[in-house]
Formats: structure tokens, C-alpha cells, sequence
């Protein structure tokens, strides 16, 4: 059996503070954002220009030009916008600890405003290399566009502090990415059913070579499940999967691949030849159900949908060996991570940590209007609509 190389997990540093809610500056030409917020620039990948300052009671930097946009997919046409900081579109190399690119979410369908950060700091209670995450306040051309969640771009520079290499391919996996078979020809993987692929390459874009993918999917859906079993360790690290896996039933995060086929990244480690599963995009998770489905009691080993490809969650469900790995990190999470006291204790802190920056948002209520006791009852009750639960009664 071959030993997996463990991941590093990089500590948060001043980007990520856990400590305190840093400031992000953001000074754009008038003219600028007035085009950036045209309707028919909405969906637009341009970059503007504009300087940023990113402060904390520690220290106040400031990078003069940075590239600047909206960013997001069903989210763009909300009026509390995410927003993407780009450190080297304009300035090659240019980097901001080591990062190229921030990703500050407006989080408008949650409410509590914490359910991605909480699904990000239970991945990294179990040694899962996912996105470092905290809260932020923004505000642009001196105004407070409100409370934020920064989350780490995953690219080059994510792999590299996580698995020591940044040279492999690099896959991000949207609707409908369910692993199924497409044929042995490399160039079938690179399907694409809307503007992007469905498998979207970010390195290695130049040489556009599925072969890995195809294979490591090739392997997946015909090998017999005694071939399963023993060399599947040869394509991808599948303890890590597991775990996430659990984190994903737990949390109910139905748009993930298990259930939506969807929002996860495939990284082909070239130190271990091993593709690594990242998970992305948490947002949908605590209770937040836009599908009429109750996911705090969907049965979790046959979590997706009924009769749809999922080979990667389905056909390790269906061996023993795995199964069982699968359901003593369920067992682990509920025992020491998962509703513990000191995990309900921690949420509770959390709303606190946050409450004051959250309510003075004028940006959060628009959307979905919630309103203050929305969010002051976010842990305890749902607020309607698409959120089912409250984040500590969906838990229990």
C-alpha cells in the first residue's frame, strides 16, 4: 500500500487572523465602479484598477495597484456583491503574503453569516487541506459595503503550501462534475455545457492535457471493486476524501459533489502522482436547503442523489473497508469536533465575535431581507424561505 505524504496546513497569519476583524480598504475611480455595477457588467471578468489596505490593530498595509471585480455565479446578480482582489493582475508577480488573489464573499444566503467559515475550520480540524477563512470588514471609496468572509483562492500557490509542488494539474470541478465515464480519449474530459468546462484546467493551461484526469476517471468507474479496493490509492488519496465525505454529510452541504456534483478542485500532486480533493464553496450547508429536502436526516451512506453517477462516493460506500474508514470519521467528528459543548460554545462566540460589524451592514438585509432578529436568532431557528434551520438546530 502506498504511504500518503500528510498535508501542511499553513497557519492563518495576519491575512486569516482568528483574532480580530481586519479592515479591507478598497480606493477605485468613480467611474470605474459606477461600470463595474452596470448590469450588463455583472458577469464581466474585467479587472479594474484600484489600490487596497488591508488593516488590523497589529499592523495597516497597503498595496498601490491591485486588479479588482466581481466575483461568484449565481451570486453576481445580488445586490450585496463578492468581490475578488486580483495582487498581480497589473504588477506580474506581485503578492500580498504570499497570495496572489483574495476572495471576500458577501455570504448573502446565510443568515448567521459563519456557516462556510464553520465547514472550513471542521476540514482543518481533521488535517484537510481547504481554504483558510476569516471575517472582514469592506469598504470601498471610504463607504462600508459590510461584513465579508475572506476566503483563500485556491491556484499555484494554495498547492504549493499544502502539498509542497505547484507544477501538477490543477482541475476546478463545476455542474454537473460527477467523475462518470466519458471514453478513454483525454479531450472528452474537456466538455464544456455553459461558458467554462465542466473540468476546468488553471495550470499547466498551455499543454491542455486531460490524460491524468482521464485515467484516474477511467480507473474509477471500470475497475472491479477488488481493483478498487487495492489500487486506488495508486490514483488519489482517498483517506482524505473520506474525511471529507463525513464533513459533507454532517453539514449537510448538498452542493458539493456528493449530492450536486459540484464545487471541488482535483489536484494531481505530482510529489505523491495522487490527485488530492479540495473542497469548495461551503455556503450551502447548516440547514440552507434550496431543494425542499431535509439533509439533517437524508441517510449518509447513500447521501446522493437516486440513481445518478457519483462513482467517487458511491462505489467507496459500497466496499467495506472504506466504508468503515468513512464512518469512524463520522463517529470521530460527532465525539470531538462535531456539537460538542466546546463546538457549540465556540459558534455561540462566534456570533458575538461578529454581531456588531454584521448588524451595521445596511448591504446584508437586501437581498433576502434579513433582518437583525434574523441574525441574532441564526443559531437557534430558521428565518424561512431557504433556510430550514438555524446552524446549532440543524446541528442537533
Amino acid at each position: 500500500m502506498q504511504v500518503l505524504a500528510q498535508p501542511n496546513l499553513p497557519e492563518n497569519g495576519p491575512v486569516f487572523t482568528a483574532d480580530e476583524i481586519p479592515k479591507v480598504y478598497i480606493t477605485i475611480d468613480a467611474d470605474s465602479l459606477e461600470d463595474l455595477y452596470l448590469e450588463e457588467n455583472w458577469y464581466s471578468d474585467h479587472e479594474y484598477p484600484a489600490s487596497f489596505v488591508f488593516e488590523t490593530s497589529e499592523q495597516t498595509d497597503e498595496i498601490p495597484l491591485v486588479g479588482f471585480r466581481f466575483r461568484g455565479n449565481t451570486s453576481r446578480d445580488k445586490i450585496k456583491k463578492s468581490f475578488k482582489v486580483s495582487f498581480n493582475t497589473f504588477i506580474q508577480g506581485q503578492k500580498y503574503f504570499g497570495l496572489e488573489k483574495l476572495n471576500l464573499n458577501a455570504e448573502v444566503n446565510d443568515p448567521a453569516m459563519m456557516r462556510s467559515r464553520l465547514c472550513w475550520e471542521l476540514f482543518h480540524d481533521l488535517g484537510v487541506p481547504a481554504p483558510r477563512s476569516n471575517h472582514v470588514e469592506v469598504y470601498i471609496n471610504g463607504d462600508y459595503y459590510g461584513l465579508y468572509l475572506n476566503t483563500e483562492h485556491i491556484d499555484e500557490e494554495f498547492c504549493e503550501l499544502r502539498f509542497g509542488s505547484q507544477g501538477g494539474n490543477l482541475y476546478k470541478c463545476s455542474y454537473p462534475a460527477n467523475l462518470a465515464y466519458l471514453g478513454s480519449n483525454p479531450d472528452s474530459y474537456k466538455v464544456a455545457p455553459w461558458d467554462s468546462r465542466t473540468y476546468e484546467l488553471k495550470t499547466n493551461t498551455e499543454l491542455d492535457d486531460y490524460s491524468d484526469l482521464a485515467e484516474f476517471i477511467g480507473f474509477l468507474n471500470l475497475s472491479s471493486n477488488e481493483e478498487l479496493k487495492c489500487e486506488l490509492f495508486q490514483y488519489f488519496n482517498v483517506y482524505s476524501y473520506l474525511k471529507v465525505a463525513a464533513v459533507d454529510v454532517l453539514t449537510g452541504n448538498w452542493d458539493g459533489y456528493i449530492y450536486n456534483q459540484n464545487n471541488f478542485y482535483l489536484y494531481h500532486n505530482p510529489v505523491t502522482d495522487q490527485f488530492e480533493y479540495i473542497p469548495y464553496d461551503t455556503d450551502n450547508t447548516w440547514g440552507i436547503d434550496w431543494l425542499d429536502r431535509n439533509w439533517s436526516d437524508r441517510n449518509i451512506y447513500t447521501w446522493s442523489q437516486t440513481g445518478q453517477d457519483r462513482p467517487l462516493f458511491n462505489r467507496l460506500m459500497n466496499i467495506d473497508e472504506f466504508r468503515d474508514i468513512f464512518s469512524y470519521h463520522v463517529d470521530d467528528l460527532l465525539e470531538n469536533h462535531y456539537f460538542t459543548p466546546v463546538h457549540q460554545s465556540y459558534i455561540q462566540n462566534l456570533q458575538g465575535f461578529i454581531e456588531e460589524s454584521a448588524l451595521a451592514d445596511t448591504y446584508r438585509p437586501l437581498d433576502w431581507g434579513f433582518n437583525h432578529s434574523d441574525f441574532l436568532n441564526a443559531l437557534d431557528e430558521g428565518a424561512g424561505g431557504h433556510v430550514d434551520f438555524g446552524v446549532l438546530e440543524f446541528a442537533e
